[in-house]
């Protein structure tokens, strides 16, 4: 990859973290308009936003390790397109090959580029019956790369993969050949097939930079919605059977529904100077009977399906978008979940039940791009009796979300992005009621589906580290929670691996393989990586160790020249005497032979990505960014103090970042030894109780430090846990009104803000009286 056209260096580094904290004191920064044309590009061309600033720092830095694998998981309409264009950019790459599995991705994405870099590279398509593939950068589809095989053999630096989340289907196969040679980017607003395949495989699990989209609209980066949950029942959807289309889109197709539809929709109105509203329907006959009636009514209606031309299809987007035509109307079956922005949207309506929230998120994303003249979105979701009812709230709630919660039933609170809003129809909550009285699955069938459901499109086995990253399917937590073991899990799903067919109940392979699926709770990689050399090569486990960082170049931020016996020591005490040892190693490769390492790195891989991320992935932020009455991890919590959490130091109940002090409390500390149970409780929706370590008192330095908070300009920020192993709600900066005792102290601080009631629910307390 060429070096001399804009090498990676600490100024450009720094360059783009002092463009990002400019863009930080900023309410927000307006994303690039996507569809412009080519007469109107700035002649000085587009400069990145502030997300797009986040994700090349990472991507630098990435790169400087010597890392050729990626994936940036962004929200529509955040500008990950952009950002691939920027990123070749910055890394000199002279040719790049950019693939999507849609003619009309690439034509957007030609687009983009050529805002960004017209001056310096050529671009070319090639798809479609078009070859131009000449050029320095070339956009192709996947399925021209199967026929031109001179391309895919064509020695590429930079590989761009669009709609990231569809690589994993056999036709992508082609490609492999390709990333294994060049710099892969991936980019996807969602990583989570709904066919259950992997795909952050394709980049070793490397998730550089992620904003989903909630956090996006928090953040500025897409406009708000206010989301209306209206209730259906023109449709006795128990009878339908799901499997067959054809009949759910008849039951979907009758008058009294489209009149029902209408009505809310004019209610609800759009914010705009002209209504742009996309009707997502369960089919093409179903769209193309809501078009027909909408048009009888003297509505400009028109459906959109996914066996049209891509032209004829753009043709009806840019009447959509033009304030002058009278279109205001389209319902759409096979298009529009992805790859095409249409900034103008401004209604957005689901006239078929939730099935998959990966998809509703794909599909509500099209309203959400920043457009001038148009501040909210409006959302109408038509809410039956089905199982799936619940999932549009679920995929709109964050935990982190800076809008105002909403208590929708006793043991759910939806809090939405910032200046977003959830309104539903008394009707609609008691539907929602009935639906959750329906009989859940327990925990162990949910797993035993989600695996079932995973293999399937697999063609294989699932792993552990399959599941890592997915809000589709249960965390590999609630597997060992369920089953115990992951051989148990196998087992129970008629899916032994061969080689454990004949193993005894208490075979000293099934407890190996135990105690490597737990979380060690390590505070440096070193012992797992031993573990991995150990089972790479049992004679030479230390030379093991050092491959280990060759083949996970990412984790060498933590590589060190390990102290043999020490290393030993602690790993033995993870495993046990009974298991440490190499000859019980070299019998363990008799039974697995060369799947060993394939047992473990899916095993230990789960962890190691957790732990990762935790460590050493997100993006560093400033303490203006935290969003009162939300959640975060501890990790997040250091972030947001401009660095990454080191578990080494990170661990204390009160931490300092210059003049910014941190307290991370728990209310219930029963589960602690006797001497570290302490008395910390809200005395009002103004006022909290603390009570500091043992240590602490009066007059040594931690206790005046934090007494003396406010008088010296320091600030004091408080973040408050239910109980261990839950996320921090930030209630705010806090102020000292009184304290008594000392070693331990107890702190009365008053709260910059009143807590809300839904705060106290969201907590598990009683409001004080």
């Amino acid at each position: 990859m060429r070096s001399d056209v804009s090498p990676v260096t600490d100024s450009l580094i720094q360059r783009y973290k002092e463009t990002y904290l400019e863009c930080a004191n900023r309410a927000h920064q307006p994303v690039i308009n996507q569809l412009g044309d080519i007469e109107s590009w700035s002649i000085l061309g587009p400069t990145p936003n502030e997300a797009q600033t986040e994700a090349l720092i990472q991507l630098a830095a990435l790169r400087s390790r010597g890392e050729r694998r990626a994936a940036v998981i962004a929200a529509t309409g955040v500008g990950k397109t952009f950002l691939a264009a920027f990123d070749v950019l910055q890394s000199g790459a002279r040719n790049v090959l950019y693939v999507s599995h849609r003619l009309e991705h690439l034509t957007q994405a030609l687009r983009a580029f050529g805002q960004v870099m017209a001056s310096t590279h050529s671009l070319g398509l090639v798809g479609d019956g078009v070859d131009e593939s000449d050029a320095d950068i070339v956009f192709a589809t996947v399925a021209s790369l199967t026929n031109r095989h001179e391309l895919a053999a064509r020695h590429w630096e930079y590989l761009v993969i669009d709609e990231f989340h569809h690589v994993a289907a056999d036709s992508y196969e082609v490609l492999r050949p390709i990333r294994d040679k060049s710099f892969l980017l991936g980019i996807t607003a969602t990583p989570e097939r709904q066919d259950g395949r992997d795909v952050l495989e394709w980049c070793d699990w490397n998730v550089v930079y992620e904003v989903r989209l909630t956090e996006a609209i928090d953040r500025g980066w897409l406009l708000p919605f206010h989301y209306f949950g209206i209730a259906d029942e023109s449709v006795d959807f128990l009878d339908i059977p799901w499997r067959k289309l054809s009949e759910v889109e008849k039951a979907l197709s009758v008058e009294a529904r489209v009149e029902h539809v209408l009505q809310h929709a004019l209610e609800r109105g759009y914010d705009g100077v002209k209504r742009a509203t996309v009707g997502f329907c369960a089919g093409r006959m179903h769209a193309l009977y809501m078009a027909e009636q909408f048009c009888k009514r003297g509505l400009s209606a028109q459906a959109v399906l996914g066996n049209i031309s891509v032209a004829e299809r753009e043709k009806i987007y840019a009447r959509l978008a033009d304030l002058n035509d009278p279109l205001e109307w389209i319902f759409v079956a096979d298009v529009l979940n992805e790859g095409v922005d249409i900034p103008t949207i401004n209604s957005v309506l689901f006239l078929r039940p939730t099935e998959s929230p990966n998809l509703f998120v794909q599909q509500l994303g099209r309203g959400l791009r920043l457009f001038e003249g148009t501040e909210v979105l409006t959302v109408l979701d038509f809410v039956g009796h089905h199982s799936s009812a619940w999932l549009a709230l679920h995929a709109l709630h964050d935990p982190k979300g800076g809008g105002r919660r909403s208590v929708i039933t006793d043991d759910f609170i939806i809090k939405p992005p910032k200046s977003c809003e959830v309104v539903l129809q008394r009707r609609t909550v008691e539907i929602l009621k009935k639906v959750s009285q329906l009989k859940k699955p327990t925990k162990k069938e949910q797993c035993n589906e989600a695996y079932r459901r995973i293999r399937e499109e697999l063609g294989s086995s699932p792993r552990p580290i399959d599941f890592w990253n997915r809000q589709d399917v249960p965390g590999f937590d609630v597997f060992r929670a369920s089953h115990k073991t992951w051989l148990n899990c196998q087992e129970s799903n008629d899916d032994t691996p061969r080689w454990a067919h004949k193993l005894s109940y208490d075979h000293p392979l099934r407890h190996f393989l135990k105690v490597i699926e737990s979380d060690w709770q390590e505070q440096r990689v070193r012992r797992y990586a031993l573990l991995w050399g150990l089972c790479a090569y049992p004679d030479e486990p230390v030379k093991g160790y050092r491959q280990f960082f060759e083949r996970w170049p990412y984790w060498r931020v933590e590589e060190t020249d390990i102290d043999e016996e020490k290393v030993w020591k602690g790993l033995e005490k993870k495993l046990g005497n009974a298991l440490f040892n190499r000859r019980l190693v070299k019998s363990i490769r008799t039974v697995l032979g060369d799947s060993l390492l394939d047992e473990v790195e899916g095993r230990l891989l789960y962890t190691l990505a957790g732990d990762y991320q935790a460590r050493h992935g997100g993006v560093l932020r400033t303490p203006n960014d935290l969003q009162l009455f939300s959640e975060y991890s501890r990790p997040d919590i250091i972030r947001h103090f401009g660095t990454h959490y080191d578990p080494t130091k990170h661990n204390k109940g009160i931490l300092w970042f210059e003049n910014n002090g941190v307290i991370i409390t728990k209310l219930d500390t029963s589960g602690a030894v006797a001497r570290h149970q302490y008395n910390n409780q809200f005395l009002s929706a103004e006022q909290f109780l603390w009570t500091s370590q043992n240590q602490m008192t009066q007059v040594n330095n931690a206790g005046r430090k934090v007494l003396e908070a406010g008088n010296q300009d320091r600030s004091l920020r408080l973040f408050v846990q239910p109980r261990s192993h839950r996320p921090a709600l930030y209630v705010g900066r806090v102020i000292v009104e009184s304290f008594e005792g000392s070693g331990p102290l107890q702190i009365r601080f008053g709260l910059e803000k009143s807590l809300p009631v839904e705060v106290f629910v969201a907590l598990g307390v009683s409001l004080p009286s």
